[in-house]
């Protein structure tokens, strides 16, 4: 909000805008802290001033951006569409690294930032640096990936001509990194260690005018006090925000709700405990907006049931998803999760719209909030590996349901899918296409999903091929399905071909037959696929376990075409 954390943006501004400061800002903070909220007024400072080279703002849980390797492709792109001289310069790399995309992380910075940004071959003919801003590295899914993202940026920093704006949580392995680095190369702000006062005021300016602007907006302004939020109820909320912003901005969300004046006078009662952990007060905060939508006496037992079911999707997705989406992922009416989110909407990111928007949790701190053993009361807690059931769940039955042939209405499989207008996948059965195998890898206990699994596997392959060849992710079916092959915690294909191979008469055969189906398949996928279909079949078609019957038992005929 304007008039916020002004006295930190300025210090930003100074070091952006001297070459001589160090190259690399860290801005480490807690969970809640505000730290993406200063990092998006900063980078529309810079954009406003075309000081701006890009950003990323990672996002647990978001596939796109919780993958290290999104970020400097990301950032490059942005930077060539403003910067000729670059784009030039990085035309001339990518001719000799095409797939630079999937380049270990050093690779990357050396093709994308080392060889098109050397000062001998970029001139930034600007006064002032350019900056590159990456928000919340904590949250990418690879530790690794980001230590030798962090390691490698260290060390090329001080010959690049731009600098490099990054804020995390201050994890260990982030934090080694800046402890054991040269310090004239960087420099480190903890958003937790900025006086109490100055935070103080930032927050009690937001506060006060957020709800008076609940007031002013209001239909009935006379349903309020004459005095509303009156001082004391300000410096409540400021006090028990302490540092966490985050804090503040929940508390507003539950009083804009509804009952606005009853509920700032329940937070208003909450008392400080010096002892208790920095998150308590947040931890406060969250069960009492969860109490008042899972409350017995004003929800049904199936209405509490559901707000949890729909609340456990929203964390566990992989990508942003509209209500609409989620609704037949879940296999529930649309106006079923439109009345049950409503009751989350201070935790929970609904768009006004409804079913048009994506639906997304507001801050991190609120998954941690609910997955977290010894935060969460138990009725609110959530369980990961249960959530990514009901997901596995909805996935292939999107799948068995959703899948069919040609359901891009190919006028002609002697055309290449950009040599023809092709008709869009629906987004549910994309989104199930692409991440049935996460969901069922880190499912708890998936016997029941056996038929489902089983029928997809029968029925709906190659329609399967088909959706990744549309959509470009062909080239992930491999994995996709090793990912399966290779599980510990899912059902594996090897455990699939264990289960339905019993002394039951009717499954007598099955294994030989689901290998004699994918070798009678061969010259399908490898006229419609090429080189992806040998090494789909390969992985799919050869488990090699133990419990199972043999593959060499198989005749020679099958196992000299299986081993493509």
């Amino acid at each position: 909000m304007e008039g916020t954390r002004v006295s930190l943006l300025k210090d930003l501004q100074q070091w952006s805008m001297d070459f001589t400061t160090p190259p690399i800002f860290w801005l480490d903070g807690m969970a809640g802290t505000g730290k993406s909220a200063i990092a998006r007024s900063f980078c529309r400072s810079l954009h406003e001033s075309h000081r701006l080279g890009g950003s990323f703002f990672c996002r647990r849980g978001n596939e796109s951006r919780a993958n290290v390797k999104r970020i400097l492709p990301t950032l490059a792109w942005f930077f060539a569409r403003q910067y000729s001289q670059y784009k030039s310069t990085l035309f001339e790399v990518l001719r000799d690294a095409p797939d630079v995309a999937d380049y270990t992380i050093q690779r990357q910075v050396e093709f994308l930032l080392e060889k098109p940004l050397h000062r001998r071959v970029f001139v930034n003919r600007r006064r002032q640096p350019l900056v590159f801003a990456i928000d919340a590295l904590d949250e990418c899914s690879d530790a690794e990936e980001v230590e030798q993202l962090l390691n490698k940026l260290l060390c090329v920093c001080k010959d690049l001509p731009v600098k490099f704006f990054l804020t995390s949580r201050p994890e260990r392995h982030i934090v080694a990194h800046f402890e054991s680095s040269q310090p004239e190369f960087h420099r480190v702000l903890r958003l937790h260690d900025i006086e109490q006062d100055l935070v103080k005021e930032d927050i009690s300016l937001y506060l006060k005018t957020r709800l008076a602007d609940i007031r002013s907006s209001h239909r009935f302004p006379s349903v309020f006090p004459q005095v509303w939020p009156s001082p004391r109820d300000i410096g409540i909320l400021t006090r028990l925000s302490g540092k966490l912003f985050i804090y503040a901005f929940t508390a507003v969300k539950y009083v804009a709700a509804k009952n606005h004046v009853k509920r700032l006078q329940t937070l208003t009662r909450f008392t400080i405990d010096a002892c208790q952990p920095f998150y308590r007060p947040l931890d406060n905060m969250y069960s009492l907006v969860l109490s008042a939508a899972l409350d017995p006496n004003e929800c049904t037992s199936e209405e509490i049931f559901m707000t949890k079911r729909i609340l456990d999707a929203i964390i566990t997705i992989r990508e942003p998803l509209r209500l609409s989406d989620i609704a037949k992922l879940l296999v529930l009416p649309l106006d079923e999760i439109l009345g049950n989110t409503d009751r989350i909407r201070a935790v929970v990111n609904v768009p006004q719209s409804g079913e048009d928007g994506v639906v997304s949790t507001f801050h991190s701190s609120f998954i941690d909030f609910l997955t977290t053993s010894g935060r969460a009361p138990e009725n609110m807690r959530i369980t990961l590996s249960s959530a990514h059931r009901d997901l596995a769940n909805g996935c292939l039955k999107m799948m068995n349901s959703g899948l069919r042939f040609n359901i891009a209405n190919c006028m002609t499989s002697y055309l290449l899918n950009s040599e023809q207008t092709l008709a869009g996948i629906p987004i549910p059965v994309k989104y199930a296409s692409l991440h049935w195998a996460h969901h069922l890898d880190a499912a708890n206990d998936t016997c029941s999903l056996l038929p489902l699994l089983e029928d997809f596997l029968f029925e709906k392959f190659l329609f399967w091929l088909e959706v990744l060849s549309v959509s470009g992710m062909g080239g992930r079916a491999s994995s996709i399905i090793t990912r399966v092959l290779t599980s510990e915690t899912a059902v594996s294909y090897d455990f699939v071909l264990i289960a339905i191979n019993t002394d039951d008469d009717s499954r007598n055969g099955t294994c030989q037959k689901i290998l004699l189906r994918f070798y009678m398949m061969q010259s399908t996928l490898r006229s419609r696929f090429g080189t992806l279909s040998r090494r789909v079949l390969l992985t799919f078609t050869s488990p090699h376990c133990h419990q199972c019957t043999k593959l060499q038992r198989y005749p020679k005929s099958i196992r000299r075409n299986i081993r493509l």
